[in-house]
């Protein structure tokens, strides 16, 4: 079996939790509510995975789909950062878990980091797997707290907070799907790898940029809303005119704008109709 194999198992465990979890639990919280948790522990991932192995280089994927190192990183990154932890962390408050679960899941997770090292398709620079249970029990211990805030009706805070990183994993998924494809890049050496210097700049990019659609968003009059349209496409359009963002393979600028809106249109259309009590909008 190749070694992307082994990768995209435990991707699909990760989707058959999470839907086996929303079909059991289906009458316990709002099917939005429970996608908009799925963004937020998924968002968690992306950012606690991009300090570690993006900044740090703490250890590195081996799915053996490309010859380049970053590129390999990136896809084991969003297979299992995007499926099997958010999927474990759905498991963990849908059936309320307790330390004992929590440490079941974690000796699961080291076991199969053992195993994955034994078959040598991920290796480990300088982390160590205390630290993946450490990372483990304090992600699902933040997330156990952190979802009855939003069940119900959350305080205005607490709902911009978990709207703005459900926003972020939105805006991002693009920008790594592309880069792997060989359609864009942005050029702004701050490594010198080419491909870890785009993932770092478009992220610490997107971050700041997330944050102004959610403020702007998150305003009462309807003009405000067209505030994020406006600063994130001409963004774009400033990279490409300053040969920071790099177009290549046929792609075309007006398709990454195309996404750019359709992204964009998917958080306001979130922020409208999630995490609100019933009286505020209809039942999703």
């Amino acid at each position: 079996m190749s070694p992307l194999f082994w990768y995209n198992c435990l991707g699909a465990i990760g989707i058959a939790i999470t839907a086996f979890t929303l079909y059991k639990k289906k009458n316990q919280t709002k099917l939005s509510t429970w996608l908009v948790f799925y963004l937020f522990a998924t968002s968690l991932t992306w950012i606690g995975e991009f300090i570690v192995l993006g900044l740090f280089n703490s250890y590195a994927y081996k799915p053996c789909i490309f010859q380049n190192n970053w590129l390999e990183n990136l896809t084991g990154h969003l297979i299992l950062n995007s499926t099997l932890w958010p999927g474990t962390a759905i498991l963990t408050v849908a059936y309320g878990l307790r330390y004992r679960g929590i440490l079941l899941i974690t000796a699961t997770f080291l076991l199969l980091e053992y195993l994955f090292l034994q078959w040598g398709i991920y290796e480990q620079h300088w982390w160590r797997y205390p630290m993946t249970a450490a990372a483990i029990i304090l992600y699902l211990a933040i997330l156990k707290k952190w979802f009855p805030l939003i069940n119900n009706v959350p305080r205005r805070i607490i709902r911009s907070i978990t709207l703005y990183f459900a926003a972020f994993v939105i805006i991002h998924l693009p920008a790594p799907l592309l880069l792997l494809y060989g359609k864009q890049y942005y050029s702004m050496n701050l490594s010198l790898d080419m491909f870890r210097s785009s993932i770092i700049f478009i992220l610490l990019y997107q971050l700041a940029e997330t944050w102004v659609v959610i403020f702007f968003f998150c305003r009462d009059k309807w003009f405000w809303k067209a505030v994020p349209y406006a600063t994130s496409i001409a963004g774009q359009i400033y990279l490409a005119n300053k040969s920071i963002l790099i177009i290549q393979d046929d792609w075309n600028l007006h398709y990454t704008l195309l996404l750019y809106t359709i992204t964009l249109t998917l958080c306001l259309l979130m922020e409208k109709y999630t995490l609100k009590s019933s009286r505020s909008t209809r039942h999703l």
